[in-house]
């Protein structure tokens, strides 16, 4: 049978694992916060950077709209200065110039025509982008709400948890007490007290030594584990 003092010192480990697994937990919820927002502003940056690229195009085409407009509105002036001129050379050298002009406007058409192929492509991507974007943010956005409701509850729970625990302190002799703590701040992990099974230490899975396993095995006084230090028992 498990003695009085072990059984409220395992009920105590018991409650302070829950307050450690709801503090990790706690403490976790930040850093993925953050790793959403993270997420949410990757998201948004790579919409950003479509809408400025399909800008970009439209300025483009504006742009070769208006080489266009500039050379027309030549042609249309070389066409004037030819029903002016008298001399042969002239007429010859301003037609030059409009034909000339005339293939730099097709040119500039097929580019402007390119253009409205490529932005008319562009904007559809940009609009499933959005659709699609639109989605993958709202899920973030709606993992988030729920991370930070869990904080809330968790905190309550942490409240509750805390209280429990210092609830059972009292009942325990003050001297199990501190040696319980003081394993607690040297372990690398919990559990602080284990069972002893086959005469190994289920904390450290190292054989004890002999007088070791005696006292675990009377149960009558509190006795660590000679390798790595956590409180044993023996469970019958």
């Amino acid at each position: 049978m498990v003695p009085t003092w072990l059984q409220k010192l395992l009920i105590l480990q018991d409650r302070d694992e829950r307050c450690g697994n709801i503090e990790r937990q706690l403490a976790n919820i930040p850093a993925d916060i953050r790793k959403e927002e993270a997420e949410i502003a990757k998201l948004q940056n790579q919409l950003k950077e479509q809408e400025s690229d399909l800008k970009h195009k439209e300025a483009q085409r504006l742009e070769v709209e208006g080489e266009v407009s500039d050379a027309e509105a030549a042609v249309v002036k070389y066409k004037t200065q030819q029903m002016q001129v008298k001399k042969n050379e002239e007429y010859q050298a301003l037609e030059s110039e409009i034909v000339g002009l005339q293939d730099k406007i097709s040119g500039l058409e097929d580019r402007e025509l390119a253009l409205l192929e490529e932005i008319d492509l562009r904007q559809g991507q940009l609009e499933k982008a959005r659709e699609e974007i639109g989605n993958q943010i709202h899920t973030l956005e709606t993992h988030i709400e729920l991370l930070q409701r869990n904080r809330e509850s968790f905190a309550a729970d942490l409240e509750e948890a805390k209280e429990a625990l210092a609830a059972c302190e009292p009942e325990i002799d003050e001297n199990v007490l501190q040696q319980y703590d003081y394993v607690k701040r040297q372990v690398k992990r919990p559990p602080v007290v284990v069972a002893l099974e086959d005469g190994r230490c289920k904390g450290c899975h190292l054989k004890v030594s002999g007088d070791v396993e005696s006292m675990a095995r009377k149960g009558r006084e509190l006795v660590r584990c000679d390798s790595c230090g956590r409180i044993l028992y023996y469970d019958r």
